[in-house]
Formats: structure tokens, C-alpha cells, sequence
């Protein structure tokens, strides 16, 4: 019973004595980056910083999409008969690297709010600016997708848009047009399992040490 109670002593004092070697380590991580608004359609790219394997293993990535765009939405009555009914605004974004085959890749498809009209023959009317915003995400482990994801260079990630007007009309032959700019923000959060530190191994080795002369005090003693 005494060296049972021994034993439990000298863990604590260990414990007490180095409690970095004992620490929680870091935990998931998330880098961003940004496309800036930019009239409609465009084709770039994301690029993140990609995770250093110095940390540890990287166990999976989750990929996060924000989209937004700001738009104003024309309607054109073509025809010598009145003409009633809604437009908007759909952007979709699109955001796959087809190398890795991303399943399923955060993809957004972002409608604007409604703009109701009512013309008469031949006439014409330009909506305020409608705006709008929405995100998606996606959680892969797979070990392709990982590979891709660690170095100590970066990762692109291709985008694009695609806009198109959605117009429902009764009346006279009418057209819709729309001008718009999109803007997309990726994230990437990191989960890994991490190194020891070097000096936390150290602290646990010097730790033990102190444990084992503290036994043998006690011993002697």
C-alpha cells in the first residue's frame, strides 16, 4: 500500500512540476481566402495556404463556401400589349478541382430576392440593387484529397460563376436583362492529430527522472 501510494505521489508531483509536458496541444485550424466582387461571370481560383506536416497528420479538411452578389435586374416590354409579372437574379457558383474529384464539393446556387413589375407596351424599368448571400461546406478524409491539402506550398481551388435572369411573365412579349457582380470567400479548417513538442518530451523525460529520485529518497529514507 505504501508503494502504491508512492507511485501516485510521484505522478502528481511530476505533474505539478511540468505541466507544459502535460498540455493540451493545438486543435483544428482554418485558413481563408477571398475572390473580390467582380462583375459577372468570372473564372478564378481559391488559393489556400496548404497545412505543414511539421504539425502532424492531417485527418481531414473541411471545405467552406461563402457567396454573395449584388445585382439590378432590367425588364423590357417588347410588345404593344401590357405586361406583368417577376424577375431575379441566379448566380451559381461553382468551385471543383476535377483531378481530386471533391464529393460532394460545396457548391452554391444563390437566388435574389423577387423584383414584381408592370409595364405597358413597350416600356421599360430598371430594379434598385438587390443583394443576397448564402454558404455551403463539405467535410473529406479521403487520402487523395488530404495529399492535395498538405506541403508547405499552396492549394488552388478553380471557381467560376454562372448568372442568368429567371423571368415569369403574362402579357406582352417581354425581355430581362441584369447586371451583377459575385464575390466568393473559401475557408479551410485543418483536423490533425499533432507531434509532441520537443520540449514537452523533454519536460516529460526530466519529469520522470524526478519521479524516480523522489522514489528513491523515499526509500533511503
Amino acid at each position: 500500500m505504501r508503494k502504491l501510494t508512492l507511485l501516485f505521489a510521484s505522478f502528481a508531483l511530476c505533474g505539478a512540476l511540468f505541466p507544459t509536458a502535460f498540455a493540451a496541444t493545438d486543435g483544428p485550424y482554418t485558413t481563408s481566402t477571398p475572390i473580390p466582387s467582380t462583375s459577372t461571370d468570372w473564372v478564378s481560383s481559391l488559393t489556400f495556404q496548404q497545412f505543414n506536416p511539421a504539425l502532424g497528420t492531417l485527418t481531414a479538411v473541411e471545405v467552406d463556401l461563402h457567396g454573395s452578389f449584388d445585382t439590378t435586374i432590367t425588364v423590357t416590354n417588347t410588345s404593344p400589349d401590357p405586361s406583368s409579372g417577376t424577375a431575379r437574379t441566379e448566380v451559381q457558383f461553382t468551385a471543383q478541382d476535377g483531378g481530386l474529384n471533391l464529393a460532394p464539393t460545396p457548391q452554391i446556387d444563390l437566388l435574389s430576392g423577387t423584383y414584381a413589375y408592370s409595364l405597358p407596351g413597350g416600356g421599360n424599368v430598371t430594379s434598385p440593387l438587390i443583394s443576397t448571400s448564402t454558404s455551403a461546406s463539405g467535410t473529406y478524409s479521403a487520402a487523395p484529397i488530404l495529399a492535395e491539402f498538405t506541403g508547405l506550398g499552396t492549394y488552388a481551388l478553380p471557381a467560376s460563376t454562372f448568372t442568368q435572369t429567371v423571368l415569369s411573365n403574362t402579357g406582352g412579349n417581354t425581355a430581362a436583362s441584369q447586371v451583377t457582380s459575385a464575390g466568393l470567400t473559401g475557408s479551410v479548417t485543418y483536423f490533425y492529430t499533432p507531434v509532441p513538442e520537443p520540449s514537452s518530451v523533454a519536460l516529460l523525460g526530466l519529469g520522470m527522472a524526478s519521479v524516480l529520485a523522489f522514489a528513491r529518497r523515499r526509500r533511503s529514507a
